[in-house]
C-alpha cells in the first residue's frame, strides 16, 4: 500500500515537472510519463507474462534513457553555474549586453533545472515501476512452479486418450510426409542402403584399427547417408534426426575415450581421475545424446514439440530418463574409496534426483521441469568441465610431476628459458578463469536467467556502476590486471636479455651494468603500475592527493615504516643479498631465506629464525659470503715440535691441501694449496695451511678432513705435534732449626 501511494505522488510531481520541459520541447517525457502511468494502472489488473515482459523492456529503456538524461542536465547545470560565476552579479551602470547575457543564462539554468528534475522523478518512477513488474513475475512464476496437474496414472490416462489424428499427424510427418511411406522410396532405399553398408564396414574396420580416431569411422558412415540423402532429394527430417543424433553419440563416446587413453598414459598423476571418468563417461553419453534427440525433435517438428509439453507423460518419461541416468552415475560412484569424503554431497544428489522423480509422478510439473532443467544441466556442466580442467592440468603438468607437453613445446619453439617462461603458467590460469566462467553463465542460464537480465548483467559488467562518488568498470579492471602481469613478465624477460647481451654494455664495468639495469627493471615496474592504472579508469591525478596523505602519515610516525619499505625496494632492485646467500648482519649469520618489501627472513646456524629490518640491510654493514661467488679461504693452523723439518712438514701440508678433491688447485689470484711458517712460539712451530675451496657452505666439513689428513700425515713421517708446556720450579726449604720440634 506504502509503495503505491508513493508511485502516485512520484507520477503527480512528474506531471508538474514535465510542464516547463513541454514548453521548452521536451514532448518525449510527457510520453515516458504517460507510458509509465499507464503500465503503472494495468499492474492492478490480472495480466499475462508476455506482457510483464513487453513492459519490463519498454520501462528499461526508460530509465536507461532518464540515467542518460540525468547526467547530461547535470553537466550544462555546471557549466551554467560556472558561466554565470564568470559574468558575476549585477553592478550599478554595467553594460546592457551584459544585462541581458546574466537573464539569459539565468533563463537556461531555470530550463535545464526543470529538465533535470523531470529525469531524476522520470528515473525513480521507471526504477520502481521496474521494481512493481518484477514483483508481479514473481508471484506469476511462484503461483506457475506450485500449480498441481494430473498425476501419474491420471498422466497415462490422458495420454491414452489422446486423438488418433494427433498420432496419425506425427506419422505422416517422419514417415509420410508426401503421403507416401518414406521407405518405399527407391531414392531413400539407395541412400540408407549406402549408410548401412558404409556403417558395417566402418564397424569392421573399426574393431581391427590401431588408430587413434577409430571410433569416428561410424560418425563417416552417418555423413556419407546424410550428402547421399541430399544428392538424391530425400533429405527427410527422420534422417536428419537420426544423423545428428548418431553424430552426436559418436562424438561424445571418441572424446570420453580419447581421454581415457591420454589419462592411462599417466598413471601416477590421473589415475583417480581415469578412474571417475569410466564412471561417468556412460551416463554423460546417455544425457548428451538424448538432450540432442529431445532438442533435435523439438526444432524439426513444432508440432511434436507442442504434443510433448500439452501430455505430461511425455514430459515426465523424459525428466525420469534423464534422472535415471544421474542416479545411475551415483550408483556406481559408490565404490571409490577416494570419493568417502564426498558422501554427504553424493546422498544429497542421489536424494534431489528422487524428489525430481516423485514430484513427476504426483503432478508438479512446471517445477519439477524448472528444477530438473537446472539440476541436470548444471551437474553435466560442472562434470564436463571437472573433466576438462584435468585435461588442461595434465597438458600444462603440476609442481609434483613437472611441467607438461604444451609448456615445454612452446618453450622449444619460442625459444625460452625456464626462467624466462614463468608467465606461461598465467595461460594455464587464464584457461581455467575462461573455463568456469563459462561454467557459471551455463548455470545460471540454466537456472533461468533470461536474455534481459543477462544483458543487465554483460551491461554492468562492461560499462560499469557507480558506489558513492567512485565508477566501477570491472571489465575495465580485469583489462588492467592482465596488462599489469603481462608488462611485469616483459618487463623480467627484458631485464634477462639486457643481462646476457654483453655487447650493449661492453663500455662499461659490471657495477655500471647493475645500475643501469636497476634502474631499468624499477622505471618498468612504475610504467606497468600507472599504465593498469590508467586502463583501470584510476585518475592519475588522484595520485597526488594520496601522496600528499602519505606525507602526513610519514610525519606523524611513519619513517621507520617507510625506510624499511624503500630499503626493501632497494633490496629487490639492487639485489645485494639473494635467497640463498650466506651472510652476516651485526651478530647475526646465516642463511637469507626470504625477501620481502618490509624485512628479511635470515635461518641462522642453530636453525633459529630472525627477521631483519630491511633498513639496517641498507645502512649497516652487512658481509655476503656468496654474492659474486662462493669462493673462500680456509686457514687451517697446526703447531708441530721445534726439532721437525720445515720443509718436509710444508711439503706434507701442502700435499695434503693438493690430494683434497674439494679443494681448488688455482684460486682467482692464482695462488694453489701452500703452506706457510707465520709463527714460532716457545713451544711449536706454528704452520698454516692455505687453501681455497669452491663451495664455502662446506667450510666446516673441509676444514674437519684436512685437519684429519694432516695429523695422520704428519703421524705417519713420524713428525710430533707440540703440545703446551709449562715448567714448575719448586723453592727450597731453610735449614732447621730444633732438630726435633722442626720436624
Amino acid at each position: 500500500m506504502l509503495r503505491r501511494l508513493l508511485c502516485t505522488w512520484l507520477f503527480l510531481l512528474l506531471a508538474l515537472l514535465t510542464s516547463p520541459a513541454l514548453a521548452a520541447g521536451g514532448e518525449q517525457f510527457a510520453n515516458d510519463a504517460a507510458l509509465l502511468r499507464s503500465i503503472h494502472h494495468g499492474l492492478a489488473q490480472p495480466v499475462g507474462a508476455g506482457q510483464l515482459r513487453q513492459w519490463q523492456q519498454e520501462v528499461q529503456g526508460i530509465v536507461q534513457d532518464a540515467a542518460v538524461c540525468t547526467k547530461t542536465q547535470e553537466a550544462s547545470l555546471a557549466n551554467l553555474d560556472k558561466s554565470l560565476a564568470i559574468v558575476g552579479p549585477p553592478v550599478a551602470d554595467e553594460p546592457s549586453s551584459l544585462t541581458e547575457l546574466r537573464q539569459q543564462l539565468s533563463a537556461e539554468k531555470i530550463a535545464v533545472g526543470g529538465k533535470l528534475a523531470a529525469c531524476k522523478v522520470l528515473y525513480v518512477g521507471g526504477s520502481t515501476v521496474l521494481g512493481d513488474i518484477r514483483d508481479k513475475q514473481t508471484q506469476l512464476h511462484t503461483r506457475k512452479l506450485l500449480q498441481r496437474g494430473p498425476n501419474l496414472w491420471q498422466q497415462i490416462a490422458q495420454l491414452s486418450r489422446l486423438h488418433k489424428t494427433a498420432w496419425d499427424q506425427e506419422r505422416n510427418f517422419w514417415v509420410r510426409p508426401d503421403g507416401t511411406a518414406i521407405f518405399s522410396n527407391p531414392e531413400f532405399q539407395g541412400a540408407m542402403a549406402i549408410g548401412i553398408a558404409l556403417f558395417i564396414i566402418a564397424a569392421i574396420f573399426r574393431r581391427h584399427s590401431q588408430f587413434a580416431l577409430r571410433e569416428l569411422y561410424p560418425l563417416a558412415a552417418l555423413l556419407a547417408w546424410a550428402l547421399a540423402s541430399y544428392l538424391l532429394s530425400v533429405f527427410y527430417p527422420i534422417t536428419i534426426l537420426i544423423t545428428t543424433t548418431g553424430a552426436a553419440f559418436y562424438l561424445s563416446d571418441w572424446l570420453s575415450r580419447s581421454m581415457l587413453r591420454h589419462l592411462n598414459t599417466i598413471p601416477a598423476r590421473a589415475q583417480r581421475e581415469a578412474v571417475l571418468l569410466r564412471v561417468f563417461w556412460r551416463p554423460l553419453r546417455f544425457v548428451i545424446t538424448f538432450m540432442t534427440l529431445v532438442l533435435v525433435y523439438q526444432y524439426l517438428d513444432p508440432q511434436g514439440s507442442d504434443l510433448i509439453n500439452h501430455h505430461t507423460a511425455l514430459v515426465t518419461l523424459i525428466h525420469t530418463a534423464i534422472l535415471s541416468s544421474v542416479l545411475w552415475v551415483l550408483w556406481r560412484a559408490r565404490r571409490f574409496t577416494f570419493l568417502k569424503d564426498t558422501r554427504w554431497l553424493q546422498l544429497v544428489l542421489f536424494g534431489t534426483a528422487l524428489v525430481l522423480i516423485l514430484l513427476n509422478f504426483f503432478g508438479f510439473m512446471a517445477l519439477a521441469d524448472y528444477l530438473t532443467n537446472g539440476f541436470v544441466l548444471s551437474l553435466v556442466a560442472i562434470l564436463v568441465a571437472r573433466v576438462i580442467a584435468w585435461f588442461i592440468d595434465d597438458i600444462w603438468g603440476n609442481e609434483e610431476d613437472g611441467e607438461g607437453d604444451l609448456p615445454r613445446l612452446l618453450r622449444q619453439h619460442l625459444g625460452l628459458s625456464q626462467e624466462g617462461s614463468s608467465w606461461l603458467s598465467w595461460l594455464r590460469l587464464f584457461s581455467h578463469t575462461v573455463l568456469w566462467s563459462l561454467v557459471l553463465i551455463l548455470i545460471l542460464l540454466a537456472w533461468g536467467l533470461s536474455r534481459s537480465g543477462f544483458a543487465i548483467f554483460w551491461q554492468y559488467f562492461i560499462h560499469g556502476f557507480d558506489i558513492g562518488t567512485f565508477h566501477i568498470q570491472p571489465f575495465r579492471w580485469l583489462i588492467a590486471i592482465f596488462l599489469l602481469f603481462f608488462l611485469f613478465n616483459v618487463n623480467q624477460w627484458l631485464q634477462k636479455r639486457l643481462s646476457g647481451a654483453r655487447g650493449i654494455f661492453r663500455h662499461f664495468d659490471v657495477g655500471s651494468r647493475h645500475s643501469i639495469l636497476a634502474i631499468f627493471r624499477y622505471v618498468g615496474f612504475i610504467v606497468a603500475i600507472l599504465l593498469s592504472l590508467s586502463t583501470a579508469g584510476v585518475a592519475l591525478h588522484n595520485l597526488a592527493i594520496i601522496a600528499g596523505a602519505l606525507s602526513v602519515g610519514i610525519g606523524f610516525g611513519l619513517q621507520n615504516i617507510v625506510n624499511n619499505f624503500v630499503s626493501g625496494i632497494i633490496l629487490l632492485l639492487e639485489r645485494p643479498i639473494r635467497v640463498g646467500d650466506w651472510v652476516k648482519v651485526g651478530t647475526t649469520e646465516g642463511y637469507v631465506q626470504r625477501l620481502s618489501i618490509r624485512s628479511t627472513l635470515i635461518l641462522t646456524f642453530d636453525r633459529t629464525e630472525v627477521f631483519v629490518p630491511n633498513s639496517e640491510l641498507i645502512s649497516g654493514q652487512v658481509t655476503n659470503w656468496t654474492y659474486s661467488n662462493n669462493i673462500l679461504r680456509l686457514m687451517i693452523p697446526l703447531r708441530v715440535h721445534h726439532d721437525s723439518d720445515i720443509d718436509e712438514v710444508r711439503e706434507i701440508l701442502e700435499q695434503v691441501g693438493k690430494q683434497h678433491p674439494e679443494v681448488l688447485q688455482d684460486d682467482p689470484r692464482g695462488i694453489p694449496p701452500t703452506a706457510l711458517l707465520l709463527d714460532v712460539t716457545e713451544n711449536a712451530l706454528v704452520f698454516y695451511l692455505r687453501v681455497y675451496i669452491a663451495d664455502c657452505n662446506n667450510s666446516f666439513m673441509i676444514q674437519t678432513e684436512l685437519r684429519a689428513r694432516a695429523v695422520e700425515a704428519l703421524h705417519r713421517h713420524g713428525i710430533r705435534l707440540a703440545h703446551q708446556q709449562q715448567d714448575i720450579h719448586f723453592a727450597e726449604r731453610a735449614p732447621a732449626l730444633d732438630g726435633p720440634a722442626s720436624s
